[in-house]
């Protein structure tokens, strides 16, 4: 059933899209500050939304939040971070049962919208910072999780080399920054970067139900009205650019087995095709990459790629032992040269555009999938709908195919493996 999609402004750079989706029995509440990212602020940015979803100034401490969202039939309200091409992206997120399975017919998604307008623009608040004690705490979590980033080895050398794929962009900067900066946040110097995102970032928030809630968008309008705004303008992610020679980089760390990202880079602004031609090369278990390195040749472990459309580039992640890195680098090149030269079939190109189009379907099938697919879509400066991507899809040739993969260049080939090993 299609999503019945409307998008308006309730403030200078902020809006509110309401999906109605008759299909739902919860009402969901996005609410993101996109902002861009910078190597001195993603730490205190990664920091702010789990202090603001864990209190405010009516319900100070996070045992009186839940109590209220219990009595709300078990309400949520959820913050998280996450990176978007050269953008960071802050987010509240507010779930409770619609109205009508309510004993009494009880307005708790208004009560639930009231109480996540309060966790942002009156927060829980202790002389001239956020409260110490639950700020420490955060702060505490925020550290561990950078610590403990080097522990997944796989997301490890993807961060690595994102660092060198981006070099001198904003994207290149880890979604929760640093140690160094994390270390120096204070509760006052997070009160004053949350105030400053409150003034300047796009604020976008995102409805999702059964039915459209007016009472939801002017709580909301009404308590962003009380907000100073100095909005700073719209987000959006430039191409990233083509080196002009392939970045090689290998480090050494404490690695059973060595991680190798390749990046490729496009200026083809096809994304449907793009995103077809990546999942014939290496996205789904019965791609080139799957069944060619892995399964025929056993260069790796695991093997497959991914297409990152805000930037333009196309990545294939693999786990090789350290003998096969050169084999599994030229085996990877080639089977791109084999979709350059159109050697695959008709039915590789079936499988893979109903792989796409079943995870489109799915889209409705969850309140969060619903609100993250027209975020993504609006960040791009799009509202297509995941129907209308599928008619899309439906039109790529297998020409059009072969001049997406035509189109990509190595830039990037990064490497993390034993120390015992680089030399």
């Amino acid at each position: 059933m299609a999503v019945i999609y409307n998008r308006e402004k309730i403030g200078e750079g902020i809006n509110f899209t309401s999906l109605i989706n008759k299909r739902q029995k919860t009402n969901t509440i996005m609410l993101h500050l996109l902002t861009p990212l910078s190597s001195e602020t993603a730490s205190v940015n990664a920091l702010i939304p789990y202090v603001l979803c864990g209190s405010s100034r009516e319900y100070p401490t996070l045992t009186a939040l839940n109590k209220k969202l219990s009595e709300l039939y078990g309400a949520v309200i959820k913050g998280s971070v996450s990176k978007m091409g050269d953008s960071q992206a802050l987010s509240l997120m507010a779930g409770c049962i619609n109205n009508r399975y309510t004993f009494d017919n009880e307005k708790i998604t208004e009560e639930m919208t009231k109480i996540l307008a309060g966790c942002l623009v009156d927060p829980n608040i202790s002389g001239n910072g956020f409260d110490n004690k639950d700020f420490e705490l955060k702060k505490q979590e925020l550290l561990d999780d950078i610590d403990a980033e080097i522990n997944d080895k796989r997301a490890y050398a993807f961060k690595r080399a994102n660092m060198n794929i981006f070099r001198n962009e904003p994207a290149s900067i880890s979604i929760k920054g640093d140690r160094e900066h994390a270390e120096k946040i204070t509760a006052v110097s997070a009160y004053e970067q949350y105030k400053e995102l409150l003034r300047t970032s796009q604020i976008e928030v995102f409805f999702v139900g059964a039915e459209y809630s007016a009472n939801c968008k002017d709580i909301l309008s009404e308590a962003f009205a009380k907000i100073e705004r100095n909005y700073a303008g719209d987000n959006h992610s430039e191409i990233s650019p083509l080196k002009e020679e392939v970045c090689r980089v290998t480090e050494a760390h404490d690695v059973a087995q060595s991680k190798m990202v390749m990046a490729f880079k496009t200026d083809n602004k096809d994304i449907i095709t793009m995103k077809l031609m990546n999942a014939v090369f290496g996205a789904t278990p019965i791609s080139k990459l799957f069944m060619n390195v892995r399964e025929k040749l056993s260069l790796c472990y695991y093997c497959s790629s991914g297409f990152n459309e805000k930037k333009g580039v196309l990545y294939v992640d693999s786990g090789v032992e350290h003998s096969n890195i050169e084999k599994a680098e030229n085996e990877i090149i080639n089977q791109l040269e084999a979709m350059k030269n159109g050697n695959f079939s008709d039915e590789e190109i079936e499988n893979a555009r109903l792989a796409i189009i079943n995870s489109w379907k799915g889209v409705g099938d969850g309140a969060r999938s619903i609100a993250d697919w027209y975020f993504n879509q609006c960040y791009s400066g799009r509202s297509d709908s995941p129907e209308k991507n599928i008619e899309n899809i439906m039109k790529v040739t297998r020409n059009d195919i072969i001049e997406a993969a035509r189109s990509l260049r190595l830039d990037t080939v990064y490497v993390l493996t034993g120390k015992g090993d680089t030399e």
